[in-house]
C-alpha cells in the first residue's frame, strides 16, 4: 500500500536517511526543514501521514499541530511525533493533537517504529499504540532536561509579559506569539502563527506596517504618537527589534494596547480642537494675558483668535509673548488696562462699556468684557462697534440732513424768498459740516461777481464785499475762482497749499479748511455755496452734504428766475420788452401819485405808426416785427430813466414823460420822437421811413382819470393822423 507522506524535521540528515528508507517501502514522501516551510507544502499536498519534529526553528512542532488540526481538511490526517527531547520532557502529544510519538533513538530504531506506527495506522488499530515509542533505544540526558526547563521558563516569562510579543520572519510572517499576543488580537495561537502580520490590522494601516517591514534597516522603531489600529479596534504602541540567530535576520515585535489612553488622548485632542475652532471662528476677538508680575504691571498676551486679528489688525504671532502696553500703548487711557488690573486682583468680571480706542496705528469703538480664568490668566472678550458707530453717526447725520432737506423744501414750494431760503439753508449747512463760517451766492452770467445771499459775519471782512444796486458783491478768488471756472466742487483741508488757489488774499489764507461747491441748473451755473474752517477735517461725506444743498439752492434761485420771467412776460411785451398795456394803468397810477406829491404834470404821448400795415402786407411780418422793435429800441434812448413807454398793441405806443415844466418842452420831445421814427429802418436788404402821429394829453389840466386821460390823447392823436399839416397835436376839450 503506497501512502502519501510528509517529513518535517530540521536535522537534514534524519530528514534524508528516512525519505530514502520511505521511498524504499514504495512510499511518496514529501520534506520540510520546518513548520513555516511545513505549512507551505501543506497549501498544494494533502498526504496520509504526517511525521513531525518538536523543536524547530520558524514554528515548532507542537505549534504546527495545532494550526493543522485547526485546518477542516486534515481533520483525518495521522500525525506522528518525532522527538528528541520525547523522554526529557514527558511529552504528551495528544494536547496538541497528534496521533503517536515516536521518540529519537538509532536510525534503525526510528525506521523499526515508523513502520510500525504506518502498520498500524493501516491496520486501524491506533488504539495499541504506545504513549511515547522507541524510549528503550534512547539515554535520559541531564541537560537535556535542564535546556527544557530553562526554555520552559523562558515561556512562562514571555507569556506572563503585559506586552503582546510577536516574532516574525523578515517578510512579517508570525513565527511565535505570546498569550499576551494572543489576547490582544482575540485570536487562537493556531490562527496567527504563520499569519502575515499586515492582516492583523485594519486595511488603511496596511502599506504603512508593510513599509516599515520592507525597511529593516530603521529598526530598532519605536511607533507610540500615532499608533496603527488592528482589525478589531485596538490602538496599539509597536515596538520594532531586529534578532540574528545563526546568521539568519528575526524580528521582534512588542506591541502594546494603548486605546484607553490613545482614546482618552483623542477625547481630549477633539475637546482641544473643538475649542480651538470655537477660540478661532467666535465672531468676537478674544485675548487671554497672564499678569507680567505679582504687581500685575503689565499683561502678556497668551493666546489671541482670529476675529481679534481681523479687529485689531495684527497678527497673532506678531502679539503672543508680548505686553499690552507694548502692542496697544492707548490701553490706559482707553480705559482697559485698569479693568485688567481690577479683575485679576478680585476675579470679579467687569464689562468694560463701548469707548474709542486710538493709538499710532489704530483706531475704533470697542466693547470689552473681561474675566479671570482658573489658572489665574484673563480673558477680555471684545466687540468692534466702530461699524455701529458709523453707521449711528451716519443715521444721525442723514436723519438732520433729511429734516433739513425737508425744510428748505417746503420754503421753496411756498416760494419764500430767495434771502431767506439761502439763510436758512446756511444755518444748515454749518451745523452738518460743523463749519465755522460761510456763504451763498448768486453768480452774475455777465460780470461772473458774486452777490451774497447768505453769510457768516466774519465773511464781510474775509470777502472785501462791496455794494451794488443794494446788493453784496464779491470778486471771486483764489479756490473760489477755480470752482467757477471748473464748475466743479472742491475739498481741500489746507487751502492756502492747495495748487488750484491763485491770488488768494491775506485774510483768505488765514483759513484752515474749505470746501465750495456750485449750484448748477440744467448744466447752468446759478450759484455757489462755500464754508470753512472745520474743527476736524473735512470728508467726502461733508463734499455730498453740501452738494445736496447746492441743488436745493439751485433749484431755489432757477424758481426765482422762472417766477421773475413769469411776471415779466406779464408785465411786458414779448416783441418788444415794453411794459404792455396791462401793466401801464399801474404805472401811469403810480406817475399821477408822484404828480401830485411833487405837484408836477406829466404828459400822456399816444404814438401811432403811419401805414405801418402796408410793411406787413407787402414785406410780412418778420419785417413787421422788425421795425416795432426798432421803434421801442428808439424811443427807449430818446426818454429818461424817470420816463414810461409801453406799446398797447399793434402799431400803437405810450410814452409818459414825468415832471413836464412847460408844453413847449414836451413838443420838443414830441417832435425829436417823430424825427427820430422817420430815421430808415433796414431789414435785410429793404428800407423802411417810419412816419408817426402824436397825440398829447396832460395831467392833470386835461384830466385826472387815467381811462380818460388815456382816451384824450388817443384822440388827439387821430386828429393828428387826420392832419395834413402837423404829425402832434395836444387835446384840446
Amino acid at each position: 500500500m503506497t501512502l502519501k507522506i510528509l517529513l518535517v524535521d530540521n536535522h537534514p540528515m534524519i530528514l534524508k536517511l528516512l525519505a530514502n528508507f520511505l521511498e524504499k517501502e514504495g512510499h511518496e514522501v514529501m520534506t520540510a526543514s520546518d513548520g513555516l516551510a511545513a505549512l507551505s507544502v501543506l497549501e498544494v499536498y494533502t498526504p496520509d501521514v504526517i511525521f513531525v519534529d518538536l523543536v524547530m526553528p520558524n514554528i515548532g512542532g507542537d505549534k504546527l499541530c495545532r494550526i493543522i488540526r485547526s485546518i477542516p481538511r486534515f481533520a483525518d490526517l495521522f500525525i506522528v511525533i518525532l522527538s528528541a527531547i520525547a523522554a526529557e520532557d514527558n511529552v504528551d502529544y495528544k494536547q496538541f493533537g497528534a496521533n503517536a510519538c515516536i521518540a529519537k533513538g538509532s536510525i534503525k530504531s526510528i525506521q523499526k517504529h515508523v513502520l510500525g506506527v504506518i502498520q498500524r495506522w493501516a491496520d486501524k488499530s491506533p488504539a495499541d499504540l504506545e504513549p511515547v515509542a522507541n524510549l528503550e533505544d534512547i539515554q535520559y540526558r541531564t541537560i537535556t532536561k535542564e535546556l527544557l526547563s530553562s526554555k520552559n521558563h523562558f515561556e512562562a516569562i514571555i507569556n506572563n509579559m503585559s506586552e503582546a510579543v510577536f516574532e516574525l520572519t523578515p517578510d512579517g510572517t508570525i513565527i511565535f506569539v505570546n498569550l499576551a499576543a494572543l489576547s490582544l488580537c482575540n485570536l487562537a495561537e493556531e490562527k496567527l502563527l504563520a499569519a502575515n502580520l499586515v492582516a492583523l490590522f485594519a486595511e488603511d494601516e496596511h502599506e504603512r506596517i508593510a513599509s516599515l517591514l520592507a525597511h529593516p534597516e530603521q529598526l530598532p522603531l519605536l511607533i507610540e504618537d500615532d499608533p496603527p489600529t488592528l482589525l478589531n479596534g485596538k490602538h496599539v504602541a509597536l515596538h520594532f527589534l531586529e534578532l540574528r540567530q545563526n546568521g539568519q535576520p528575526t524580528i521582534i515585535l512588542i506591541a502594546k494596547d494603548i486605546s484607553e489612553r490613545y482614546e482618552a488622548e483623542q477625547a481630549l485632542l477633539a475637546n482641544e480642537t473643538r475649542f480651538r475652532e470655537l477660540f478661532n471662528n467666535m465672531s468676537s476677538g478674544v485675548s487671554v494675558f497672564e499678569a507680567k508680575n505679582l504687581g500685575a504691571s503689565d499683561f502678556i498676551f497668551v493666546d489671541f483668535n482670529r476675529a481679534a486679528e481681523r479687529i485689531d489688525k495684527i497678527r497673532k504671532d506678531q502679539v503672543i509673548g508680548r505686553s499690552l502696553l507694548e502692542v496697544f500703548p492707548g490701553a490706559k487711557e482707553f480705559g482697559l488696562f485698569a479693568v485688567l488690573q481690577r479683575v485679576w486682583q478680585t476675579g470679579k468680571p467687569e464689562h468694560h462699556p463701548i469707548s474709542l480706542y486710538t493709538d499710532n496705528r489704530l483706531t475704533g469703538w470697542r466693547e470689552n468684557y473681561v474675566y479671570k480664568l482658573p489658572s489665574g490668566e484673563v480673558v477680555a472678550i471684545f466687540r468692534d462697534i466702530t461699524a455701529r458707530k458709523q453707521a449711528e453717526n451716519k443715521l444721525a447725520i442723514e436723519s438732520a440732513m433729511n429734516g433739513a432737506v425737508a425744510r428748505i423744501s417746503r420754503m421753496i414750494i411756498s416760494s419764500d424768498s430767495l434771502k431767506d431760503i439761502s439763510t436758512t439753508l446756511l444755518e444748515e449747512i454749518l451745523v452738518l459740516t460743523g463749519s465755522k463760517h460761510g456763504i451763498i451766492d448768486l453768480v452774475d452770467p455777465k460780470t461772473n461777481n458774486l452777490m451774497a445771499m447768505a453769510f457768516s459775519p466774519e465773511i464781510l471782512s474775509m470777502c472785501a464785499m462791496r455794494e451794488e444796486g443794494g446788493a453784496l458783491v464779491h470778486t471771486p478768488q483764489g479756490l473760489v475762482n477755480w470752482v467757477l471756472e471748473n464748475k466743479a466742487g472742491i475739498l481741500s483741508n489746507s487751502p492756502p497749499a492747495d495748487s488750484r488757489a491763485k491770488g488768494i488774499s491775506s485774510t483768505m489764507a488765514s483759513l484752515t479748511r474749505l470746501l465750495a461747491v456750485p449750484a448748477m441748473f440744467n448744466n447752468e451755473l446759478l450759484g455757489l455755496i462755500t464754508v470753512a474752517d472745520s474743527p476736524r477735517e473735512y470728508e467726502k461725506r461733508d463734499l455730498d452734504t453740501v452738494e445736496q444743498f447746492a441743488s436745493l439752492f439751485a433749484l431755489a434761485a432757477q424758481k426765482k428766475q422762472a417766477q421773475d420771467h413769469i411776471a415779466h412776460l406779464a408785465h411786458h411785451d414779448p416783441l418788444t420788452g415794453l411794459i404792455n398795456r396791462h401793466i401801464f394803468p399801474d404805472r401811469l397810477a403810480q406817475a399821477m401819485i408822484l404828480s401830485q406829491r411833487h405837484r408836477k404834470k406829466i404828459a400822456l404821448l399816444y404814438v401811432d405808426l403811419d401805414k405801418f400795415k402796408q410793411i406787413n402786407d407787402v414785406h410780412g411780418h418778420l419785417a413787421g416785427d422788425a421795425v416795432l422793435k426798432e421803434v421801442a429800441t428808439r424811443l427807449r434812448s430818446l426818454l429818461r430813466d424817470s420816463d414810461t413807454v409801453a406799446r398797447m398793441g399793434g402799431d400803437e405806443f405810450v410814452v409818459i414823460l414825468h415832471d413836464i415844466t412847460s408844453k413847449t418842452a414836451v413838443k420838443n420831445v414830441t417832435k425829436k420822437i417823430i424825427d427820430t421814427l422817420a430815421e430808415p429802418i433796414f431789414f435785410h436788404e429793404t428800407q423802411f421811413t417810419v412816419m408817426a402821429s402824436v397825440g398829447i394829453s396832460i395831467y392833470p389840466d386835461d384830466d385826472k382819470q387815467i381811462d380818460a386821460l388815456l382816451q384824450k390823447a388817443d384822440k388827439a392823436m387821430y386828429q393828428a393822423k387826420k392832419s395834413s399839416t402837423t404829425s402832434h397835436i395836444f387835446y384840446e376839450g
